[in-house]
């Protein structure tokens, strides 16, 4: 699990470095917008780390036939932390793929023109192919 969370938060980030449009600017150079865009990434990549070390802690604590230390508990909590991050993930990876969508679309079009591409519109659509 921790697994396909860390490639998600891999291919938003990814995604986030290699943004270069205006709208994607402002969210990382804007005062309080950007720290706290940027506060949302940690927490998200720290909550995974803690989530997978308790995880991982209470397997290794759960040794007896009872549950004495409460260890289900644990797991729990960190499996109710982990939805709510998860949560939190999608929300930052479809924040970051709309505004570098609404950038691509202010973009000139490619091929001249200076004009800019209507939303929907394939360039190089009706043309011949050869």
């Amino acid at each position: 699990m921790v697994a396909i969370v860390g490639s998600f938060v891999t291919a938003a980030i990814a995604q986030y470095a290699q943004a270069s449009g205006p709208r994607m600017r402002a969210l990382r150079t804007t005062g309080r917008l950007a720290a706290q865009f940027r506060r949302n990434w940690v927490s998200i990549l720290s909550a995974t780390i803690i989530i997978a070390s308790v995880c991982l802690t209470a397997t290794v604590l759960d040794v007896r036939p009872k549950d004495t230390w409460g260890v289900h508990w644990v797991v729990e909590a960190a499996l109710v932390l982990g939805a709510c991050r998860a949560y939190r993930l999608h929300w930052l990876f479809v924040t970051v793929i709309t505004y570098t969508d609404r950038d691509v679309q202010d973009e000139p079009c490619p091929g001249g023109g200076g004009g800019r591409q209507a939303a929907g519109e394939i360039p190089g659509q009706g043309e011949p192919i050869m």
